[in-house]
């Protein structure tokens, strides 16, 4: 009967071995059972376990180290270093310390609780439905669709801007170079008449 349980506990682990490597994929894809693989996992397993036993055999310390990995996570537990640490009257000192704090906290939690029922209202509770979904969903498509809109109007303006911003860019540069020929043209003909 125990041979039955050590069995089926065996095969519990190799199952859930294998959700871990496999995850959500087919296993049997990957290793099918009717190939000729020319290992099993069975079989790899126990020559792992047969390498650790070998390269621990002789080697004391390594198997001390085994036998006190319980003892260790015990250690390492915040709950027993607590308890082992503080004694009651330590542990009333601390929470009397932090009374101002705690009751910060417990005032917190009480407005909370009180604003819990606007919280659970049916106005919000029907944003967050699952039948107000779709009904947002259109609103956001039209405000997307307005969005995009306006950015290719944005886009075109933009262009028609730069192109009118060139334009005058152009007829002031033109102008300028003309006021300068009829400033040489006029300064030449007051020099012509100083000279009368």
């Amino acid at each position: 009967m125990a041979d039955y349980e050590a069995l089926d506990f065996l095969e519990q682990r190799v199952s859930s071995l294998e959700a871990l490597v496999f995850g959500q994929s087919e296993k049997d894809a990957d290793y099918p059972k009717n190939s000729k693989q020319k290992q099993q996992i069975i079989d790899s397993l126990l020559e792992v376990q047969a390498k650790i036993n070998t390269s621990l055999a002789g080697k004391k310390k390594a198997a001390q180290l085994y036998e006190k990995l319980p003892d260790l996570k015990k250690y390492l537990d915040h709950r027993y270093t607590d308890e082992m640490m503080l004694s009651d009257d330590a542990r009333e000192e601390t929470i009397l310390s932090e009374s101002e704090f705690l009751e910060k906290q417990a005032a917190l939690y009480q407005k909370l609780s009180e604003k819990q029922q606007h919280v659970n209202s049916e106005h919000v509770q029907g944003i967050f439905s699952q039948a107000a979904v779709p009904k947002y969903t259109e609103n956001l498509q039209t405000l997307s669709q307005v969005q995009i809109d306006q950015q290719d109007a944005l886009a075109t303006m933009s262009e028609e801007t730069r192109r009118l911003l060139n334009a005058y860019n152009n007829i002031v540069s033109l102008l300028s170079k003309q006021f300068i020929l009829w400033d040489e043209h006029v300064t030449q003909l007051e020099l012509q008449a100083q000279k009368k």
